[in-house]
């Protein structure tokens, strides 16, 4: 099976948004694609106030939802939407919201972001938990070709969550994602391909680019790893698609090969 991730520069308008992720989730299909993931964000990069008064939405309503599970259904593709902004009941903020449709535009399950990036970085604040509800459990979705562990960028830094996927199962580590030019210029590939490696896992990593709304900015570099921890395809800017076939006789190969995730003697618990 083929896996695409989409690179977006989005922006604060949901509709300029929407017609971007349409084009680039029409161009994963038309390459072949079975999946494709959106980054983290993708139907809006504005600000944090505007998010919760206009934005987010009632699960499984409003115009981001809509548009996305319409998609699925007409072109028939598995769609993993990045994040969505979905109201969180009896607060005045969101979860982001990772959400998996099938190839027929229903949810098959969802993941809401549980690490929240509530840092300081050359002076630059920012407060994730100002807009956004932590999750509490990670999530993974059976398709009919690989078994997925889902995430969401700033989750990447935490190790423990991609262990536990790895104990479930899982072949495809998604991580969509805004990650700030900062931190994606020192950390981004080598956290990528860290998870990669320890979990003996495909990873497919999409991600915002270039300038957004205030000085905000973010780094790119889409990419596709490998078990091995090899770039398998990237996009460092620009609005585009990386995509990849997922072999899973590789993958069970390295695994029987190098079978590390048998030697594990410390637990979490």
């Amino acid at each position: 099976m083929k896996f695409a991730a989409a690179q977006m520069n989005s922006n604060d308008c949901v509709d300029d948004n929407l017609l971007l992720s349409e084009s680039l989730i029409k161009q994963a299909k038309e390459q072949g694609a079975d999946i494709v993931l959106l980054p983290e964000n993708f139907a809006f990069m504005g600000y944090p106030k505007q998010l919760v008064e206009e934005i987010m939405e009632d699960f499984e309503d409003g115009p981001i939802q809509k548009s996305i599970s319409a998609l699925a259904r007409e072109l028939q593709i598995w769609i993993i939407a990045g994040s969505v902004p979905i109201i969180s009941p009896n607060t005045d903020r969101s979860f982001a919201r990772s959400i998996v449709y099938d190839d027929q535009g229903k949810v098959v399950n969802y993941y809401d972001k549980i690490h929240l990036f509530d840092v300081e970085i050359e002076g630059k604040q920012y407060n994730e938990s100002f807009s956004i509800v932590p999750g509490k459990q990670p999530v993974t979705v059976k398709t009919p070709w690989c078994n997925i562990g889902l995430s969401i960028c700033y989750d990447v830094r935490f190790p423990e969550l991609y262990r536990s996927y790895s104990d479930m199962g899982i072949d495809v580590l998604t991580i969509p994602s805004a990650f700030t030019e900062e931190t994606g210029l020192a950390h981004w590939e080598t956290l990528l391909s860290s998870r990669a490696i320890e979990n003996l896992s495909y990873v497919v990593a999409s991600a915002q680019w270039g300038k957004h709304y205030g000085s905000r900015r973010t780094y790119g570099h889409t990419m596709i790893i490998n078990a091995w921890g090899k770039i398998i395809d990237q996009l460092d800017t620009g609005d585009g698609i990386v995509i990849s076939d997922i072999d899973l006789e590789e993958l069970r190969s390295i695994r029987q090969s190098f079978p590390s995730l048998k030697h594990k003697v410390l637990n979490n618990d």
